[in-house]
């Protein structure tokens, strides 16, 4: 009892340090190697295990706990998943807290989620793009961090996007690359122009959102997003994506150490550097 209660003393320095210099961490697990998992409570309920999703453009709500939370139907939408089309409500939440960051009046939908519980059975919702648009955070895999940042200056290339849009979509020479924290590679939904070394033993069919597609695997020569230059990148390449018009592939948030979002301004930095003075969080 006396080790946990040092070790929440500990923990409760830390998150008062961090508000008073202008930003809050929150710790994540991180499940198979790849996908973030953070502590969420909705409705003032929880905590319950969300995983963080940059590539979800809504954020969602396992079905179970929907009706254990009483959350009302407003509407019905159809959503594609691996297995065909699920017919789904959206409802409205009240409010959703992460450590004390707080979004109000946030939808989301209500699933099964069969494909994501499949990841790890303790995950009950998704926080998508709706959701994470409304701060500026840093993802730090590295120490297992999120952190809610203040105004203070990060240090590194500003990677711009289009902050109207729903989803991160980076510049990488001509490709246009979805910042996904929901993918475990990198995977390219075409090969023009680019400079790929393919294994002829990797063709294999698989399940995806648009029905079965056949995929190839081999390494992009090389790869620059920002300041950052990555040689002989593994990659999948899945054609006739149900985001090609959006974006010509996917770029996993775990490629890199770290990086930074900000909505507002719209703009990523891959492995920041953090500036010395801080303002206060954003609400």
């Amino acid at each position: 009892m006396e080790r946990q209660l040092t070790t929440l003393a500990a923990a409760t320095f830390v998150l008062v340090f961090s508000r008073l210099c202008g930003a809050e961490e929150i710790g994540f697990r991180l499940a198979r190697k790849h996908f973030v998992i953070v502590p969420v409570l909705v409705n003032g309920q929880g905590p319950y295990e969300f995983l963080l999703d940059t590539g979800s453009t809504t954020s969602v709500v396992e079905r179970e706990l929907g009706a254990d939370l009483g959350l009302k139907s407003l509407q019905q939408t159809a959503i594609r998943t691996a297995t065909g089309t699920e017919v789904v409500p959206i409802a409205r939440v009240h409010q959703i807290d992460v450590g004390s960051q707080s979004a109000r009046t946030v939808l989301v939908l209500c699933s099964e989620m069969d494909a994501v519980r499949s990841l790890d059975e303790n995950i009950r919702g998704i926080l998508g793009f709706n959701f994470l648009s409304r701060f500026r955070y840093t993802l730090d895999y590295k120490r297992k961090k999120l952190r809610f940042e203040g105004d203070g200056a990060i240090e590194g290339t500003r990677i711009p996007f289009d902050p109207s849009g729903r989803s991160i979509i980076l510049s990488a020479g001509h490709l246009r690359l979805l910042l996904d924290t929901g993918a475990t590679g990198i995977f390219l939904f075409h090969a023009d122009g680019l400079d790929i070394e393919m294994n002829a033993r990797s063709i294999r069919s698989v399940s995806t959102l648009s029905g079965r597609r056949v995929t190839k695997s081999g390494l992009l020569r090389r790869l620059v997003i920002g300041d950052e230059t990555l040689h002989r990148v593994p990659i999948t390449l899945v054609p006739q994506s149900e985001l090609e018009e959006r974006a010509d592939g996917l770029v996993p948030g775990t490629l890199f150490d770290s990086f930074y979002v900000d909505h507002e301004a719209g703009f990523v930095v891959l492995n920041p550097r953090q500036g010395e003075k801080r303002g206060s969080t954003k609400p």
